[in-house]
Order: C-alpha cells, then sequence, then structure tokens
C-alpha cells in the first residue's frame, strides 16, 4: 500500500490529518485525539501509529501550568504527553493544500443537524467554511428554543469534522433582530466579511 493510500484509507485517518493540521503547535494525547475526532479508542490508537510511522505526526510533550482555584496555592505543572505534526513531513504543503481544499462538511449535512436542535431560523457560516482566517466566527446561529444538548453534539460533530474548535456564536431571534437593527457591530461585522446563509427563516436574504 502506497503513501497516499495508507493517508487517505478511513475517514478517521481524514479527521486527524485535519486536526493535526489545523493545530500545527499543539501537543496531543491520544484521548484526546479519539475524542475531538469522534473516533474509537482503539482505531484512534491504531491510527496514530500509522501517522508516526510514516512520520506525519511524532510523539511529543510539553509542560503546562494549571491555576489553582485557591489562591493561597501555587500553580501545578505537569507534563502532557502526545503526538504534534511532524513539520519535516516531505509533503506537508502538498496534502496541506489538497486537505484544506476539501469542504469539511458538506452545507446539505450540516443544515440537516442543524435543523433538528430547535427552531433555528438562520445561520451564516464564515471562517474556516469559507477558508478564510479575518472572520468574527465560524458560524451564526439564530433560533429559539434550541435543545442545548443536541446542540452541542452538532456543534462537537462538526468541529471533529473541520478539525479545530469553532468559533460560533447562538442568539435568539429577538436578540438578534434588535441588533441588526441598532446596526451592532458583532451582527455587522459577521455580514461585512465573507459569508454564506444556508438557513434563512427571517428573510435576511432577499
Amino acid at each position: 500500500m502506497g503513501l497516499l493510500e495508507k493517508l487517505f484509507g478511513s475517514h478517521a485517518r481524514v479527521k486527524m490529518l485535519k486536526l493535526f493540521y489545523l493545530n500545527p503547535e499543539q501537543v496531543v494525547p491520544p484521548r484526546d485525539v479519539a475524542r475531538r475526532t469522534h473516533t474509537n479508542a482503539a482505531v484512534a490508537r491504531g491510527e496514530l501509529r500509522m501517522l508516526a510511522d510514516i512520520c506525519f505526526i511524532r510523539r511529543a510533550s510539553h509542560m503546562v501550568t494549571k491555576e489553582p482555584s485557591d489562591p493561597k496555592s501555587k500553580p501545578k505543572r505537569r507534563k502532557i504527553s502526545g503526538y504534534t505534526l511532524d513539520q519535516s513531513f516531505p509533503l506537508l504543503g502538498e496534502l496541506r493544500d489538497l486537505m484544506l481544499t476539501i469542504a469539511p462538511v458538506s452545507k446539505q449535512e450540516l443544515t440537516t443537524r442543524l435543523r433538528q436542535v430547535g427552531r433555528v431560523k438562520l445561520v451564516v457560516l464564515s471562517g474556516i467554511f469559507l477558508k478564510r482566517s479575518d472572520s468574527r466566527v465560524d458560524m451564526l446561529i439564530v433560533g429559539d428554543n434550541l435543545k442545548k444538548g443536541q446542540l452541542d453534539w452538532t456543534l462537537r460533530f462538526v468541529e471533529s469534522e473541520v478539525g479545530k474548535e469553532l468559533a460560533y456564536a447562538i442568539l435568539d431571534t429577538n436578540d438578534f433582530k434588535y441588533r441588526l437593527g441598532m446596526n451592532d457591530k458583532f451582527v455587522r461585522d459577521v455580514f461585512d466579511y465573507p459569508h454564506e446563509v444556508i438557513i434563512d427563516k427571517i428573510g435576511i436574504v432577499r
């Protein structure tokens, strides 16, 4: 099996490629790789071994400081061990361009999932979905009586497909309309930058 076949042999592998590409400085423990890609732990370990074998990732560790809840206590430092992107991988640039050209999740699937989380009135995509880094948010969701648990699960699923944590905002319909009418800077920024509306029951798109 050739290098590209190994790289693209499974959906879990593609999600891991995106995870490491979009977070190149992070050291990610195997359990966090599994969690962030919504992958079975055993499957994740196997994929990580393969990616390490071809030198796409390498083992690494770093120290993190945890601030204590008691201000009188000293901060605690602990070592985090896991994997990080290997910057010496020979196809790094070419593969990055290819991976980031592929849509992280189809607009149709995203629309279907978001319609199941409550009375969603408006969804605007920007940022990572349009391959831009200058946007205030990746996603703006406007709706009422949203099912928090299902919405959280949907957002975590999308993050696992995208490869990074989403910057998103959730507003109820009245708040959004008030902000829109007051020419609120946040709302103005969302619509001034490149964006795509995938659900619109408010009439923003005319």
